[in-house]
């Protein structure tokens, strides 16, 4: 499932939408400049052309064929100054606005006043301004062309030519219309231009809001542990996690793919209750990947226009994996509060055997069963340690460790306390720089826990390592920890038995080491598994992510 590479706003983004605003009102001046060319270009085709066009050039043939022209080139040299972008936007639509409307004018006043009709190419004019420039700038043209209009139709009056006053006055309510038409487009075109522009910004910034959510829910659907896929109303693929391409056991797959390609059981079983939505009950779905899955559909759209179909794929194991979790929690807590009670009993009796052990010396027999006794006492004392450290798996204090340090001092430490030479223990970290979230107490019992046991099936110290703990990244990028050793191994015939309490293979053992050291591990957001090899044990320890740490402050 691709993930959309949309990132949320912020500068760099506030500035790419300035730089995409400036490219659009460039291509919009560009645009006018293409109309501007096609009215110069037929004006002055008018004008080449043999006999006369009334009105156009009526009255000044001359004067229009020179404006015209004038019109024509100074359209064809805009494009070669917006294609450069020089000088800067506001100048050329400034200069643009400024010529159109005084060429506008002198084609009017040359083919016989407002009565041409011509007048009205203002009204273009004026709505380019309020498209391309601000409000004031708008009004200002609407002004200038409004004056314009007032001072070619009353040129003759003013100039002294000789015409009457009653024929001028009949032509000042299409001068007083055309200038309240230049201003209503004005300020028309403003009030709707910054309408769209804010529309457009909005527009974009719900399309980027949509784009980040997108790419949220796609990382957190790629991140689930549960299966999805989403299929068409023919049973074609549309998407499928990652964790659905694991359990299915495909590395890809195509565009518009067919499940029943896939997984014809789990197509079998959508067809089954396409035809009876409202049927819930589904039968187990084991794939050839090695996974049993408990499938569930819902449908997307409704019954009139239904638009495909939503799976998710719960792993049946992983389920089990939880129930069991919150029924160990539970026993915990009970075996907790019974060792809690067992405690002070069980002190009040090592010590009154210790007293009478002093009080007793020289009775062998009675010396042998006071050594049972603190023998016994002293084995139910650490079981009853353990429970209790069991009881705390859920009370964690995560910290952001780095692993290279924290196991050189765990190696410094534990040596020390073993009372073992340092060179028994050899350390490999992958990546110094390597972290990751968990609590460094818990941590170093389930290390201390495992080189215990690793120091109890490897033979005697003869100045070679006895034990190996090595740190690295796995192929999901979280952070490992294995302790290695070179003893026997452990037998197959109990690998799967290892992990369950209470079960041991030394009749000193309580059995309940690595069961405590897994609990430890999953309380923390990792696993411990045991990993089968040629010679001697491994035990490997995925932890979590540095990223999920809530307690970043800590090192």
């Amino acid at each position: 499932m691709a993930q959309p590479q949309q990132k949320p706003q912020g500068p760099e983004h506030t500035a790419t939408d300035a730089a995409s605003v400036r490219a659009q009102n460039w291509k919009l001046l560009s645009q006018f400049n293409l109309y501007r060319i096609l009215v110069a270009g037929a004006f002055l085709g008018l004008s080449l052309l043999p006999g006369s066009f009334p009105p156009f050039g009526e009255t000044a043939p001359g004067w229009f064929a020179l404006t015209a022209l004038l019109y024509a080139v100074i359209s064809i040299g805009a494009v070669f100054s917006l294609h450069l972008r020089t000088p800067d936007f506001e100048s050329q639509a400034t200069i643009l606005a400024f010529l159109d409307i005084s060429l506008i004018t002198i084609l009017m006043g040359s083919s016989g006043g407002v009565g041409s009709g011509l007048g009205l190419l203002m009204l273009v004019a004026v709505a380019e301004c309020s498209v391309l420039l601000g409000r004031r700038m708008t009004v200002f043209y609407a002004s200038l062309g409004t004056i314009a209009a007032l001072l070619e139709h009353s040129w003759g009056l003013l100039t002294g030519a000789d015409v009457a006053f009653e024929t001028i006055s009949k032509g000042y309510p299409q001068v007083g219309l055309l200038g309240i038409g230049l201003f209503i487009t004005g300020t028309l075109g403003n009030t709707l231009a910054n309408r769209l522009r804010s529309t457009t910004a909005l527009a974009e910034k719900r399309g980027v809001d949509l784009a980040n959510l997108a790419s949220v829910n796609e990382l957190i659907i790629e991140r689930m542990q549960s299966g999805v896929v989403v299929c068409d109303t023919k049973g074609h693929i549309l998407q499928m996690n990652n964790a659905a391409q694991g359990f299915m056991g495909v590395d890809s797959f195509g565009a518009n793919q067919a499940l029943t390609d896939i997984a014809p059981e789990l197509d079998e079983q959508l067809q089954e209750w396409s035809a009876k939505p409202v049927q819930r009950t589904m039968r187990i779905l084991r794939t050839g990947a090695g996974f049993a899955l408990l499938p569930r559909f819902i449908m997307l759209g409704d019954k009139k226009n239904r638009q495909g179909t939503l799976i998710f794929l719960e792993d049946t194991e992983a389920l089990k994996q939880q129930a069991q979790q919150l029924k160990m929690a539970a026993l915990a807590r009970l075996t907790a509060s019974i060792a809690h009670e067992i405690r002070n009993p069980l002190s009040a009796m090592t010590n009154a055997g210790q007293l009478l052990k002093e009080s007793t010396e020289g009775d062998e027999e009675t010396q042998r069963l006071l050594k049972i006794i603190e023998n016994h006492g002293k084995r139910m004392n650490i079981i009853v340690e353990n429970i209790t450290q069991l009881a705390r798996r859920d009370r964690t204090e995560p910290a952001r460790i780095k692993l290279a340090e924290w196991i050189e001092e765990f190696v410094t430490q534990y040596t020390q306390g073993a009372e073992i030479p340092p060179e028994a223990i050899v350390v490999h970290v992958e990546d110094r720089g390597l972290e990751t979230c968990v609590d460094p107490d818990q941590l170093y019992q389930v290390l201390a826990n495992l080189c215990q046991n690793a120091l109890r099936h490897s033979p005697p110290f003869d100045f070679k390592p006895l034990i190996k703990i090595q740190a690295y990244t796995n192929d999901k990028e979280r952070p490992v920890v294995e302790v290695v050793d070179w003893g026997p191994g452990v037998p197959t015939d109990i690998v799967d038995s290892i992990f369950d309490p209470f079960f041991t293979t030394t009749p000193q053992g309580t059995g309940l080491g690595l069961y405590i050291c897994r609990e430890l591990c999953e309380g923390n957001g990792g696993r411990l598994d045991y990993v089968p090899g040629d010679s001697g044990a491994t035990f490997r320890a995925t932890l979590a992510h540095a990223e999920e740490c809530y307690n970043v402050g800590n090192t």
